[in-house]
């Protein structure tokens, strides 16, 4: 049975179980809220799990139920889907090792793909605000999406003195409460090496105190199992390029051009990169 002070079962395990692997407080929060909403349904909407409150009763289809319920009467996006069955795996993983339940009902569950343009190119930049707010990713992948949704190139926001460029960049009310938390994180960083850059190394460094690309290439990769599509940013880049272009087919070449950031050479090239792709899926 539950224990009737907890929001789920073994709640208070579980949360000391998240403290010792140095979660961070928002981070166990967002645990705990999603715990609480998935046997919160079960209570209201879960005919077995009112007839027998108990975890080890669980099965597969009480999870997919939940989980379908998610995505058909919620609309929740595909980010928000994989962030709460990622903790739900976490949890109930957490239980089995613990030999608090015997068998994993998420153990057949999968994330879903981010909707893709023509099977191609991943639509992750209609997903920038929920990528934005997901505080299991570090701040350096989520600033990563952020310049790659207003078209930079890593080669761009990686140089020295890139923040006096984006100062310019307008920005919507979700990106700037993001930035408002980035630069809380980067103030004690930037007052260490002596520099107002955006992407800068742990450790101490007078002379070059830049993240280099292979060093942001770790975060990513760390962050990319979080995900449900590709972080590499050439990748990202193209994929925001491909997405604005897919959705701007009857805007003027030089509104894209402006937009882009794009020379006449480098927007054909990209176009001929498109129109191949999504032809070819087409076909």
């Amino acid at each position: 049975m539950e224990e009737p002070s907890m929001d789920y079962p073994y709640q208070q395990l579980f949360e000391k179980n998240l403290t010792k692997k140095m979660l961070s407080a928002a981070t166990i929060e967002s645990y705990r809220h999603d715990l609480a909403d998935f046997f919160n349904y079960l209570r209201h909407f879960n005919t077995s799990y009112q007839e027998n409150p108990n975890v080890k009763c669980l099965q597969e289809s009480d999870v997919r139920d939940y989980c379908s319920m998610l995505l058909v009467k919620r609309l929740n996006k595909y980010t928000t889907y994989n962030k709460v069955l990622s903790h739900l795996k976490c949890y109930f993983k957490y239980l089995f090792h613990a030999n608090l339940i015997q068998t994993l009902p998420t153990l057949a569950l999968s994330g879903k793909k981010i909707a893709e343009i023509n099977g191609n190119f991943p639509n992750w930049t209609d997903e920038l605000e929920s990528l934005l707010e997901n505080k299991e990713l570090s701040f350096y992948t989520r600033l990563t999406l952020l310049f790659c949704a207003h078209f930079y190139p890593v080669s761009e926001f990686l140089q020295s003195n890139f923040y006096i460029a984006f100062r310019k960049e307008n920005l919507d009310k979700f990106e700037l409460a993001f930035m408002k938390q980035f630069y809380f994180f980067i103030e004690p960083l930037q007052q260490k090496q002596n520099t107002s850059d955006f992407f800068i190394k742990q450790r101490f460094d007078p002379i070059t105190p830049q993240l280099t690309l292979p060093a942001l290439h770790k975060y990513l990769k760390y962050d990319e199992k979080k995900c449900a599509f590709s972080l590499i940013p050439q990748k990202l880049y193209q994929s925001a390029i491909f997405h604005y272009l897919a959705n701007h087919q009857h805007s003027s070449d030089n509104e894209i051009l402006q937009k882009l950031r794009l020379s006449p050479v480098s927007l054909n090239y990209y176009r001929q990169i498109y129109w191949k792709k999504t032809s070819l899926y087409d076909l």
